[in-house]
Formats: C-alpha cells, sequence, structure tokens
C-alpha cells in the first residue's frame, strides 16, 4: 500500500512539472514592438529579430550593412554582395520565391520591397503569422530613411544612425561640387540598360536621381515611364555627351559593345569617346552603395 503510494505520489509530481513548464511556455510571449513600413503597414516586429530572410537583393546589401550577417538566414538567388551573401541559403528568385525553403527557416522576420512583394505567392507567409515588413526606396533619400527604419526594426538602430550619417556628408559633398558648375556646362547622359530591346532610364527612378544628383542630365528624363525603350534615333537628336553601358562581361562580347555605338559619329559621346561601362548592381539597386554609385557618376561626368 506504501510502495502504491509512493508511485502515485511520483506520478503526480511528474504531472505537475510537465503542466508548469507546458504552461510556462504558453504563458512566455515573445516581446513586439509595432513598426510602419513603407506600404503603411502596422507590423509587429519580435524583438530582438534573431532569423531574418531577405527577399532582395538591395534589401540584402543593407542588411549586411547593418551588420546583421549571423541574423540573416535566407536571401534570393540574385543576392551576390557582399561575399558573405553568397553562403547564404537561398530562396528562389526575387519574383518566385520558394515558400517551403522561406518556411524551413523559421524566420521571424522577412524583408521584402513592394514590386517583389505578391500576396497571391506568399499568402501562405502571411498566415504563418511571420513578421513581413516592406521597404521602397525609390530615391537617395529614401535609401538612407530604409536603412534607418530597418536599424529600429533589428535593433542596430545605433549602427543605422553612424553609418547614414557618414553617408550624407559624402553625398553632401557631391552636392556642393555640383552647384559650382554652371548649368550650361552640365553633361548629357544616355544610360544604356538593356541592349536588344534599347532601354533606358526615364524620370521618377533611383537611377535618374543618381544621374542628376551627380550632375548629369538625364536625355530620357522627359520619357512616359521609369524604364522606357528607347531608339537610337532619339539618342542620336538628344546627342547626349556621355553615354553609361554595361560593362563587356554581361553584353555578348567587347567588340559588340563597341561597334554598337562607334557607327554613329555625330552623336557627341561616340566622337569624343566617352562611352563607359558601369556595374548595374551599384547603380542600380537601391541600397548602401548608392553613394559609391554617386561618387562613381561624378568622376565619370568631371573629373576624367
Amino acid at each position: 500500500m506504501k510502495k502504491s503510494f509512493n508511485i502515485i505520489s511520483i506520478v503526480i509530481l511528474v504531472l505537475c512539472l510537465l503542466l508548469q513548464f507546458g504552461c510556462g511556455k504558453k504563458i512566455s510571449k515573445q516581446d513586439t514592438v509595432i513598426f510602419t513600413d513603407a506600404l503603411g503597414r502596422q507590423v509587429k516586429i519580435p524583438k530582438p529579430v534573431k532569423r531574418i530572410v531577405s527577399m532582395a537583393p538591395n534589401v540584402t546589401e543593407m542588411l549586411f550593412f547593418l551588420g546583421l550577417d549571423n541574423e540573416i538566414v535566407g536571401v534570393t538567388d540574385f543576392c551576390n554582395y557582399p561575399d558573405l551573401a553568397k553562403s547564404k541559403t537561398k530562396i528562389g528568385g526575387y519574383y518566385n520565391p520558394n515558400i517551403e525553403v522561406i518556411l524551413s527557416l523559421s524566420p521571424d522576420l522577412i524583408v521584402a520591397t513592394p514590386d517583389g512583394y505578391s500576396k497571391e505567392r506568399i499568402a501562405r507567409l502571411e498566415q504563418s503569422e511571420i513578421a513581413i515588413f516592406l521597404v521602397n526606396p525609390l530615391k537617395i533619400d529614401d535609401v538612407l530613411d530604409s536603412i534607418l527604419l530597418l536599424g529600429k526594426v533589428t535593433g542596430k538602430e545605433e549602427k543605422a544612425n553612424q553609418e547614414v550619417g557618414n553617408m550624407r556628408l559624402r553625398i553632401t559633398k557631391i552636392k556642393n561640387d555640383v552647384k559650382r558648375i554652371p548649368e550650361n556646362k552640365r553633361l548629357k547622359v544616355f544610360y544604356e540598360i538593356g541592349k536588344d530591346p534599347l532601354i533606358t532610364v526615364g524620370p521618377d527612378n533611383f537611377v535618374n536621381d543618381l544621374i542628376e544628383t551627380a550632375g548629369g542630365i538625364n536625355i530620357a528624363n522627359d520619357a512616359p515611364n521609369s524604364w522606357p525603350m528607347y531608339s537610337v534615333e532619339s539618342v542620336i537628336m538628344k546627342n547626349p555627351d556621355i553615354i553609361l553601358t554595361a560593362p563587356p562581361t554581361m553584353v555578348s562580347s567587347e567588340k559588340a559593345q563597341e561597334t554598337k555605338w562607334d557607327k554613329y559619329k555625330t552623336i557627341s559621346a561616340v566622337k569624343n569617346e566617352m562611352i563607359y561601362p558601369v556595374d548595374p548592381d551599384i547603380l542600380l539597386r537601391s541600397g548602401p552603395r548608392v553613394v559609391e554609385g554617386l561618387e562613381l557618376l561624378y568622376a565619370l561626368f568631371y573629373e576624367r
């Protein structure tokens, strides 16, 4: 009888301990802070953020820039900078991420951009109650604001403030240098983003902002959209002083790149041999390398 009583007592004790720890898990909830993202959505962000998935190359660059190397667990197939990004788990493409892979990484935060964010494709992510935060840097100032906001969201506010402060100093220097250039000395610029068909930079986008801030005049800034198809005839008519192209490794061959414009001798940029290959990742990604891109353009325009 006594032995049975002891066994029952032990069983009750074990059950009590299990209930205590089980209840403890239910009661203990991770703290959250509410932030407003680029679309005005109120997003509950866990505190601290421990596992982050990036759904855009420029977002990946911002997160690494903030020193979140250890927290980043997944990036897109196109996230190739910095080098550490190449070692992270790939979640698929920009517009077609692999939802199963993302869920398998157990992120507590997903950072995306509106143009790569499809509610139809990632409905399961929303249902999983993972925090999805959107940034939308369309101008230089937007990049700085996005870095500051992500700094707050991820607990890297001090780092963000310090880095953005340094970036502002470099941007201000470029702007002051540009102010000293007379309007009639500003260079007309054509940026060949796509070769066949010919695609360039129109108004109201990040690259146009870079060109103008660096003191250039984008010859396609009156185009009907941000990434217009353009004709060679229009380039000839607008007569740019400088043409920016993709590096030879990104086109069929270096010879093809040279001869594409070489036959149009009436264009000032061709006549004066001012056709320059530029790394599109630096200029097209609205991320922390914005200052590097700005300084590169200013140097090409006015410090040759």
